[in-house]
Protein backbone atom coordinates (compact mmCIF):
# COMPACT_ATOMS: atom_id res chain seq x y z
CA UNK A 1 0.00 0.00 0.00
CA UNK A 2 1.55 3.76 -0.93
CA UNK A 3 0.55 6.48 1.01
CA UNK A 4 -0.56 9.31 -0.86
CA UNK A 5 -0.69 12.57 0.31
CA UNK A 6 -2.90 15.78 -1.98
CA UNK A 7 -2.62 19.25 -0.83
CA UNK A 8 -4.65 21.75 -2.96
CA UNK A 9 -7.31 24.17 -1.89
CA UNK A 10 -9.71 23.39 -5.03
CA UNK A 11 -12.06 19.92 -4.64
CA UNK A 12 -11.88 19.55 -7.90
CA UNK A 13 -8.01 19.45 -8.64
CA UNK A 14 -8.31 17.26 -5.82
CA UNK A 15 -10.60 14.96 -7.23
CA UNK A 16 -9.02 15.16 -10.24
CA UNK A 17 -5.69 13.68 -8.93
CA UNK A 18 -7.40 11.08 -7.14
CA UNK A 19 -9.16 10.25 -10.59
CA UNK A 20 -5.53 10.10 -12.03
CA UNK A 21 -4.57 7.54 -8.88
CA UNK A 22 -7.49 5.59 -9.96
CA UNK A 23 -6.29 4.89 -13.57
CA UNK A 24 -3.11 4.10 -12.36
CA UNK A 25 -4.15 1.56 -10.14
CA UNK A 26 -6.28 -0.12 -13.04
CA UNK A 27 -2.55 0.11 -14.97
CA UNK A 28 -0.10 -0.80 -11.95
CA UNK A 29 -2.32 -2.87 -10.30
CA UNK A 30 -0.95 -0.36 -7.45
CA UNK A 31 -3.22 0.23 -4.28
CA UNK A 32 -3.02 3.91 -3.07
CA UNK A 33 -4.03 4.91 0.54
CA UNK A 34 -5.01 8.75 -0.03
CA UNK A 35 -5.23 12.00 2.23
CA UNK A 36 -6.71 15.32 1.19
CA UNK A 37 -5.98 18.21 2.85
CA UNK A 38 -7.41 21.93 1.88
CA UNK A 39 -4.62 24.21 3.35
CA UNK A 40 -0.85 24.04 3.80
CA UNK A 41 -1.15 24.57 7.43
CA UNK A 42 -3.87 21.89 7.89
CA UNK A 43 -1.24 19.32 6.32
CA UNK A 44 1.83 20.15 8.63
CA UNK A 45 -0.36 20.65 11.43
CA UNK A 46 0.42 17.24 13.64
CA UNK A 47 2.44 16.18 10.88
CA UNK A 48 3.73 12.00 10.75
CA UNK A 49 5.89 11.16 8.45
CA UNK A 50 3.89 8.36 7.13
CA UNK A 51 3.41 9.33 3.58
CA UNK A 52 5.53 7.82 0.53
CA UNK A 53 4.61 10.90 -2.11
CA UNK A 54 3.12 13.89 -1.64
CA UNK A 55 1.29 16.27 -4.68
CA UNK A 56 1.04 19.84 -3.33
CA UNK A 57 -0.61 22.83 -5.38
CA UNK A 58 1.74 25.48 -5.56
CA UNK A 59 -0.68 28.51 -5.85
CA UNK A 60 -2.07 28.17 -2.40
CA UNK A 61 -3.98 30.73 -0.33
CA UNK A 62 -2.28 31.51 2.74
CA UNK A 63 0.92 29.64 3.29
CA UNK A 64 1.80 28.70 -0.59
CA UNK A 65 2.61 25.34 -1.50
CA UNK A 66 6.76 26.35 -1.60
CA UNK A 67 6.65 27.55 1.98
CA UNK A 68 5.20 24.67 2.85
CA UNK A 69 7.06 22.26 0.88
CA UNK A 70 10.22 24.25 3.09
CA UNK A 71 8.12 23.14 6.25
CA UNK A 72 7.71 19.83 5.35
CA UNK A 73 11.35 19.53 4.38
CA UNK A 74 12.51 20.26 7.98
CA UNK A 75 10.34 17.24 9.35
CA UNK A 76 10.60 15.03 6.00
CA UNK A 77 13.76 14.51 3.86
CA UNK A 78 12.39 11.35 2.35
CA UNK A 79 9.26 11.91 1.26
CA UNK A 80 8.58 12.27 -2.38
CA UNK A 81 7.13 15.53 -3.44
CA UNK A 82 5.20 16.67 -6.64
CA UNK A 83 4.33 19.82 -7.47
CA UNK A 84 1.06 20.80 -9.16
CA UNK A 85 0.59 23.92 -11.18
CA UNK A 86 -0.55 25.82 -14.27
CA UNK A 87 3.18 28.13 -14.28
CA UNK A 88 6.19 26.45 -15.62
CA UNK A 89 8.59 29.04 -13.91
CA UNK A 90 8.36 27.52 -10.42
CA UNK A 91 9.41 24.57 -12.06
CA UNK A 92 13.48 25.80 -10.53
CA UNK A 93 12.54 26.80 -7.73
CA UNK A 94 11.27 23.14 -6.62
CA UNK A 95 14.76 21.86 -6.76
CA UNK A 96 15.23 23.60 -3.55
CA UNK A 97 13.28 21.67 -1.68
CA UNK A 98 13.87 18.68 -3.63
CA UNK A 99 10.72 18.01 -5.93
CA UNK A 100 10.90 15.11 -7.96
CA UNK A 101 8.84 16.51 -10.60
CA UNK A 102 5.69 18.93 -11.68
CA UNK A 103 2.34 18.18 -13.00
CA UNK A 104 1.14 20.79 -15.21
CA UNK A 105 -2.39 22.16 -14.92
CA UNK A 106 -4.92 20.84 -16.36
CA UNK A 107 -3.70 16.98 -15.45
CA UNK A 108 -3.62 14.76 -18.44
CA UNK A 109 -3.57 11.44 -16.90
CA UNK A 110 -1.48 9.94 -19.42
CA UNK A 111 1.49 12.15 -18.29
CA UNK A 112 0.59 11.27 -14.78
CA UNK A 113 0.58 7.70 -15.24
CA UNK A 114 4.37 8.18 -16.29
CA UNK A 115 5.09 10.10 -13.75
CA UNK A 116 4.31 8.04 -11.28
CA UNK A 117 5.45 5.24 -12.58
CA UNK A 118 8.91 7.03 -12.19
CA UNK A 119 7.60 7.82 -8.16
CA UNK A 120 6.73 4.38 -7.40
CA UNK A 121 10.61 3.18 -8.93
CA UNK A 122 11.42 5.20 -5.88
CA UNK A 123 9.00 4.40 -2.93
CA UNK A 124 9.82 0.66 -3.08
CA UNK A 125 13.35 1.79 -2.30
CA UNK A 126 12.00 3.72 0.73
CA UNK A 127 10.02 1.37 2.25
CA UNK A 128 11.27 0.27 5.74
CA UNK A 129 14.06 2.70 5.36
CA UNK A 130 12.85 5.38 8.23
CA UNK A 131 11.35 5.72 11.62
CA UNK A 132 9.41 8.09 12.83
CA UNK A 133 10.99 9.79 16.47
CA UNK A 134 8.94 12.42 18.29
CA UNK A 135 11.58 15.10 19.53
CA UNK A 136 11.26 18.75 20.50
CA UNK A 137 8.06 18.77 20.05
CA UNK A 138 8.22 18.14 16.44
CA UNK A 139 8.21 14.39 14.27
CA UNK A 140 10.79 13.52 12.52
CA UNK A 141 11.36 11.13 10.01
CA UNK A 142 15.43 8.93 10.71
CA UNK A 143 16.97 6.66 8.30
CA UNK A 144 17.91 3.68 10.09
CA UNK A 145 20.74 3.45 8.07
CA UNK A 146 22.22 6.86 9.70
CA UNK A 147 21.48 5.57 13.26
CA UNK A 148 25.16 5.15 15.25
CA UNK A 149 23.78 3.95 18.24
CA UNK A 150 20.69 4.71 20.68
CA UNK A 151 21.32 5.87 24.41
CA UNK A 152 18.90 5.81 27.64
CA UNK A 153 19.32 9.45 29.52
CA UNK A 154 16.83 9.44 31.94
CA UNK A 155 13.26 8.79 30.36
CA UNK A 156 14.13 9.58 27.06
CA UNK A 157 16.05 7.75 24.45
CA UNK A 158 18.82 9.83 22.46
CA UNK A 159 19.37 8.24 18.87
CA UNK A 160 22.90 9.32 18.08
CA UNK A 161 23.16 9.45 14.00
CA UNK A 162 24.98 11.68 11.12
CA UNK A 163 22.45 14.08 11.23
CA UNK A 164 22.79 14.81 14.64
CA UNK A 165 21.53 13.70 18.31
CA UNK A 166 17.60 13.28 18.44
CA UNK A 167 15.98 12.65 21.98
CA UNK A 168 12.61 10.84 22.30
CA UNK A 169 10.65 10.19 25.54
CA UNK A 170 10.64 6.86 25.33
CA UNK A 171 12.20 3.43 26.71
CA UNK A 172 14.96 1.29 25.37
CA UNK A 173 12.29 -1.42 24.77
CA UNK A 174 9.65 0.73 23.11
CA UNK A 175 13.11 2.30 20.42
CA UNK A 176 14.00 -1.55 19.79
CA UNK A 177 10.75 -2.74 18.65
CA UNK A 178 10.23 0.68 16.38
CA UNK A 179 13.34 -0.69 14.59
CA UNK A 180 13.25 -4.18 14.70
CA UNK A 181 15.86 -4.70 12.54
CA UNK A 182 19.22 -7.26 13.30
CA UNK A 183 21.75 -5.08 12.93
CA UNK A 184 21.05 -3.48 16.24
CA UNK A 185 21.88 -5.53 19.63
CA UNK A 186 22.39 -3.74 22.90
CA UNK A 187 25.90 -3.98 24.77
CA UNK A 188 23.93 -2.89 27.88
CA UNK A 189 20.48 -2.05 29.32
CA UNK A 190 21.53 1.72 28.34
CA UNK A 191 23.08 1.36 24.95
CA UNK A 192 21.58 -0.69 21.74
CA UNK A 193 24.85 -0.18 18.93
CA UNK A 194 24.06 -0.62 15.05
CA UNK A 195 27.09 -3.26 14.10
CA UNK A 196 27.35 -0.85 10.90
CA UNK A 197 29.13 1.19 12.86
CA UNK A 198 31.17 -0.35 15.16
CA UNK A 199 35.13 0.27 14.54
CA UNK A 200 36.53 -2.26 17.09
CA UNK A 201 35.91 -4.00 20.53
CA UNK A 202 38.33 -4.41 23.89
CA UNK A 203 37.65 -6.25 26.90
CA UNK A 204 35.61 -3.51 28.58
CA UNK A 205 33.87 -1.30 25.37
CA UNK A 206 32.55 -1.51 21.89
CA UNK A 207 33.88 1.55 19.64
CA UNK A 208 31.46 3.36 17.60
CA UNK A 209 33.27 5.70 15.20
CA UNK A 210 36.50 5.36 18.02
CA UNK A 211 33.58 6.29 20.94
CA UNK A 212 33.93 3.95 23.47
CA UNK A 213 30.65 2.36 24.89
CA UNK A 214 30.88 0.09 28.30
CA UNK A 215 29.43 -3.29 27.93
CA UNK A 216 27.39 -5.17 30.34
CA UNK A 217 28.78 -8.09 31.88
CA UNK A 218 25.51 -10.37 30.89
CA UNK A 219 25.41 -9.06 27.76
CA UNK A 220 28.85 -8.92 26.69
CA UNK A 221 29.10 -12.23 25.48
CA UNK A 222 25.68 -12.23 22.99
CA UNK A 223 26.90 -8.84 21.65
CA UNK A 224 30.30 -10.34 20.60
CA UNK A 225 28.61 -13.01 19.34
CA UNK A 226 26.35 -10.96 16.93
CA UNK A 227 29.06 -8.80 16.19
CA UNK A 228 31.85 -11.49 15.09
CA UNK A 229 28.36 -12.68 13.24
CA UNK A 230 27.58 -9.79 11.23
CA UNK A 231 31.37 -9.34 10.25
CA UNK A 232 31.30 -12.38 8.94
CA UNK A 233 28.67 -11.40 7.00
CA UNK A 234 25.83 -14.33 9.18
CA UNK A 235 23.39 -11.18 9.92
Amino acid sequence: MVRIAIVDDDPAERERIRECLNYVTEQEKTEFQIDEFGTGRSFLGNYQPVYDIVFMDIAMPGLDGMATARSLRELDTKVLLIFVTSLAQYALEGYSVDALDFLLKPINRYSFALKMKRALSRTVKRTGDTISVKTDGTVRAISLDSIRYLEVSGHYVIYHTTEGDFAEYSTMKEAEKKIAKDSFVRCSQSFLINLRYVTGADRDCVYVENIGIPFSRPQKKAFLEALSGFMGGQR
